[in-house]
């Protein structure tokens, strides 16, 4: 779609419609990592923030113009938000990477974390540092 294009409706809102308006001025402005949970199938995304009430403020119009059909489809997917606030950005990332491990988001495909595979250099110099 072009960019300023005029619209005949307003694009959807489907947690401002679920959730209410209240509920994005309620939450931490803190960092943190939230959950994006469906009717049945459980924790659909896991994401961090560094301010949980803008990241999650930033889903409240699914604009096709500014969002990928992905987000848009998981936003009317919906059914509760969760968050545990953290202590900093990097306790959230790590704490996002776990739980992306752990529970394995249907729509976290982009963020999957696999294990590191080492180089021939790295593993000389493990078996080096394990033979002392």
């Amino acid at each position: 779609m072009a960019a300023g294009q005029l619209w005949l409706f307003d694009p959807p809102k489907p947690l401002v419609e679920r959730f209410g308006a209240e509920f994005f001025s309620r939450l931490p402005t803190g960092p943190g990592v939230y959950f994006l949970c469906g009717e049945s199938e459980g924790v659909l995304y896991v994401g961090k923030a560094r301010n949980l009430r803008k990241r999650l403020g930033s889903y409240r119009v699914a604009n096709p113009e500014r969002m990928p059909r992905r987000i848009i489809r998981l936003l009317h997917q919906v059914r509760r938000i969760e968050w545990d606030e953290c202590p900093s950005e990097d306790a959230a990332r790590e704490r996002e990477e776990l739980l992306i491990c752990v529970l394995a988001p249907k729509f976290n495909a982009a963020g999957k974390v696999w294990e590191r595979k080492r180089t021939r250099e790295a593993s000389q110099r493990a078996a080096r540092f394990e033979g002392r």
